[in-house]
């Protein structure tokens, strides 16, 4: 049994191996023609936090696989968790129908502690602003379908590092790759949080703070992701620097910078920067499906 809870938890072997089986998964996707390594297996969405990408990319990688998938969308109001039942008990009676269960919880930690007690295979897909490894593990098969090479990176964030799990999971999982270099671009008020920071120089990994756009053709690869709404204190603040950073068509027009968001979009990035070559972020979201199908696989054994 493997759960997948962390970034931390990964290998770069294990990585490597992933990245592999979604390249597969992706070829039979297209071809028409996937083996259903999970037939006769149930598999649980169970989302106590609003999704669209992860959950449904989940329950048809489940259903491509050959899987019956169980689910709650709200979670939160439509399971017994809105009467007052412990996650530890929720997740107990879940594993019981369930042969892996994918969770996301608002939560830090939540879903740590649906794992402690789990006796099926537990896969975080999200849990509050802490990590969303999953996610990780797509944005780094987007890059290397698109760059061919997951080292000698520079690569920003933006523009919400203080509260965004996905830039958070994703820089980690980079450390693992040589030379890579990270700018996180943000209003001073959303600058990564110092335990964070504290964990990248642990890894040795290079990176600098900065509050503009000014260097943005200079990078490999952006990724941005919206300010986090729903981890703020106030609306006011929010608003406040909701729209303070933006990537325009002027701005990305004429560079060769990769441009990622793991989505939703709110102001982060101009629509008409859709049309451009390097907009991935809909191909990223796509690519969640092949890696999400080798991830069931991960945690089934199965890969």
């Amino acid at each position: 049994m493997k759960h997948i809870l962390s970034v931390n938890q990964f290998k770069k072997n294990d990585l490597k191996n992933i990245l592999e089986c979604a390249s597969i998964m992706e070829k039979q996707c297209k071809s028409g023609k996937i083996k259903k390594l999970l037939e006769n297996k149930i598999v649980a969405c169970i989302f106590f936090e609003p999704s669209t990408r992860t959950r449904l990319s989940f329950e048809t990688a489940a259903l491509k696989l050959g899987a019956q998938v169980i689910s709650a969308e709200n979670a939160a109001y439509n399971s017994s968790a809105y009467k007052g039942e412990s996650i530890e008990d929720t997740t107990k009676m879940i594993c019981s129908y369930a042969d892996v269960v994918v969770m996301r919880h608002s939560k830090e930690g939540a879903v740590n502690q649906a794992g402690s007690v789990a006796k099926k295979p537990i896969i975080n897909a999200g849990d509050g602003g802490n990590e969303h490894p999953t996610q990780a593990v797509l944005d780094l098969y987007t890059i290397k379908k698109h760059l061919g090479h997951l080292d000698n990176l520079n690569i920003a964030f933006g523009f919400d590092p203080k509260h965004s799990r996905t830039i958070r999971s994703l820089a980690l999982l980079l450390t693992h790759f040589k030379n890579n270099h990270f700018t996180f671009v943000c209003p001073k008020a959303l600058n990564p949080t110092l335990d964070f920071l504290e964990d990248m120089k642990n890894r040795g990994a290079s990176f600098e703070i900065t509050d503009n756009l000014s260097k943005f053709k200079e990078y490999d690869i952006f990724y941005a992701n919206r300010l986090q709404g729903e981890r703020f204190k106030s609306k006011k603040e929010f608003e406040k620097y909701r729209k303070a950073l933006v990537i325009t068509k002027v701005l990305a027009q004429g560079s060769k910078t990769l441009i990622l968001d793991p989505l939703p979009r709110i102001d982060e990035i101009e629509q008409a920067v859709d049309d451009l070559p390097n907009a991935a972020y809909f191909d990223q979201a796509q690519n969640g499906l092949y890696v999400r199908m080798a991830l069931l696989l991960y945690a089934m054994e199965t890969l």
